[in-house]
């Protein structure tokens, strides 16, 4: 492997990892800086953001329910797995595996399925389709969908 393509990696690799620490810290500004400012985000069940303002939007409004929904609202996400496919000098594709944890346990899980960039300058996320694979019954999350209506409490 080339030295560049060892660098790509390490710097791909330090965005995800960048991207879910913020979104555990409530860092959200950073957070939307590791997006291209016409980035698109399909999340499974919701309809797709494009551009940071309703990739803020999204965010808030996640942010507003785990304060809602949770009595210590702590999240962190752990992400495993990560495969970087290296298109081009400036273009990759990436999956990273993701388990959501509250301080009641696993609370929900998936994939990111991320096309990233560089711009000249740094690696951002173009296109990032966060699958849900699956929810913990009565945590955060599916307190969330039943809340919205988009899932049977049950």
């Amino acid at each position: 492997m080339l030295e560049p393509e060892v660098i790509a990696r390490e710097e791909i690799r330090n965005l995800l990892i960048e991207y879910v620490q913020c979104a555990d810290g409530g860092r959200t500004e950073r957070m939307l800086e590791l997006f291209a400012p016409d980035a698109l985000m399909e999340a499974t069940g919701d309809p797709g953001c494009t551009g940071r303002d309703e990739i803020r939007a999204y965010f808030e409004r996640a942010g507003r329910s785990i304060r809602k929904h949770m009595t210590s609202p702590s999240l962190r996400h752990h992400l495993s797995s990560i495969n970087i496919d290296l298109r081009s000098p400036t273009e990759a594709r990436t999956t990273a595996y993701f388990l959501a944890i509250t301080d009641s346990g696993p609370d929900h899980w998936g994939r990111y399925r991320d096309t990233l960039r560089h711009d000249g300058t740094t690696w951002l996320i173009h296109h990032r389709l966060l699958q849900l694979e699956g929810r913990a019954p009565g945590g955060w999350l599916d307190r969330h969908e039943a809340a919205r209506g988009t899932v049977d409490p049950s």
